[in-house]
């Protein structure tokens, strides 16, 4: 069995795993880098088919690459189909405006949709004479793990977090696996108790309430728009909801058996106000002035919009509860306090701040995850330090692990 990988060698984005045994060759997500920009594509091959572990782009944003040529089957879950198909659509919209484009095109997309094969977690299903299956991974709704049965049991988390959040229950791993593909964002690093960051969000909510000034929260629209809301109820009716993240809502209520309590999340989704128009904005700076709206990133959507309006107020608040990728928009005015894009720049004097509510596991987490799967080989992936986490795992297990960079093939 051989595993190669197409995207995410010791960095974050591009995720892209190609697992061959014999004649049969499965990839796993096929996403895109986008910062810096301009963004970033794997160099495809040809695979019997795909199995698409979750919406973000890192991970599905080049997936329609694949259906320039060849018509192989993609699986993944119903939720993950429509989120995807949402942000892929964004993703193409977003290129064109910046003058980079997408290497595919409509009718890729369109071909996309038709190879398309829905699957439940556990649901076993055949590809090329390999037996896989999606475990719940915990980071966003409709999030997998796969397993893969062959010659080994291969077991790829994708992005995955063990700790229940307000939005989800924890994945679900295996109680073994031969070869273990693990994410290795955090390896570095483990994250501050959660309640307690919880607990400083919401003080800084409050205190920009206090003072009647913007309390602005750019966030990703699927996934983080959603555990921000409930993890705010108690200000529901102070809240505004601008960009992808309603439609992003809407897409996840339609499908509750993913949350961990849907009717908690309805109810606040009917009292936010939803932004739907310029007017809707002005008025939301005033009266729903806790602002959730995409992008995470702030590489685009509304929240630069709002971020352009308050720039000038010291005691409004920008807070960030997310991963902040090196080089994007966001990272860059955290740094700096200067917000600048390839179309403008300028000086932001608001109160900045960075929350670590993670949808990804942390170190202690991740090696927790190799204790209770037991693999025999470790190959470490999504990570700014998979070297260093691969020696380590080496070290403390005495288990085969390797950081691949793009390109590179591990035998197992």
């Amino acid at each position: 069995m051989h595993i190669k990988l197409l995207g995410s060698g010791q960095e974050v984005g591009k995720s892209c795993v190609v697992v061959k045994e014999g004649k049969s060759s499965l990839m796993l997500d096929c996403g895109v880098k986008l910062y810096p920009e301009p963004p970033t594509y794997p160099r495809v091959e040809d695979v019997d088919a795909l199995i698409l572990s979750h919406a973000h782009l890192d991970h599905s944003g080049a997936v329609p690459l694949l259906y320039r040529k060849n018509k192989l089957p993609a699986f993944m879950n119903d939720v993950t189909f429509e989120l995807a198909m949402l942000l892929i659509k964004d993703s193409m919209k977003v290129a064109k405006k910046q003058g980079y484009g997408t290497p595919f095109g409509k009718k890729d997309v369109k071909r996309l949709v038709k190879a398309t094969k829905i699957v439940n977690y556990y649901k076993k299903f055949s590809v090329s004479g390999l037996k896989c299956s999606l475990y719940p991974s915990g980071h966003i709704p409709g999030s997998g793990s796969v397993m893969i049965h062959g010659s080994k049991k291969v077991f790829y988390t994708s992005d995955i977090q063990t700790i229940e959040s307000h939005l989800l229950n924890p994945c679900v791993l295996p109680p073994k696996a031969d070869v273990l593909i693990i994410e290795s964002t955090y390896s570095y690093k483990n994250h501050p108790k959660r309640d307690l960051e919880e607990k400083k969000l919401v003080a800084a909510v409050e205190e920009a309430l206090a003072r009647e000034e913007v309390a602005l929260i750019p966030v990703f629209a699927v996934g983080r728009a959603q555990e921000i809301l409930l993890i705010l109820h108690d200000y529901a009716n102070k809240i505004s909801l601008d960009g992808m993240a309603k439609t992003a809502s809407d897409i996840i209520m339609s499908y509750p058996r993913y949350l961990k309590d849907s009717n908690k999340l309805k109810k606040v989704l009917r009292k936010v106000k939803f932004v739907r128009s310029e007017k809707d904005r002005e008025d939301a700076l005033k009266r729903n002035p806790i602002i959730i709206s995409s992008a995470g990133m702030l590489g685009g959507g509304p929240a630069i919009n709002y971020l352009r309006r308050i720039r000038k107020r010291p005691e409004s608040k920008v807070l960030f509860c997310g991963f902040l990728v090196e080089e994007s928009p966001g990272r860059n005015l955290i740094e700096t306090k200067i917000f600048k894009t390839a179309e403008e720049q300028f000086d932001v004097h608001c109160d900045l701040r960075q929350f670590e509510l993670s949808a990804h596991a942390d170190r202690n987490s991740l090696f927790k995850i190799i204790e209770k799967t037991k693999p025999e080989t470790v190959i470490c992936v999504h990570g700014e330090h998979c070297e260093d986490f691969a020696k380590e795992i080496a070290e403390q297990f005495g288990i085969n692990a390797f950081a691949p960079r793009d390109g590179e093939t591990v035998r197992v």
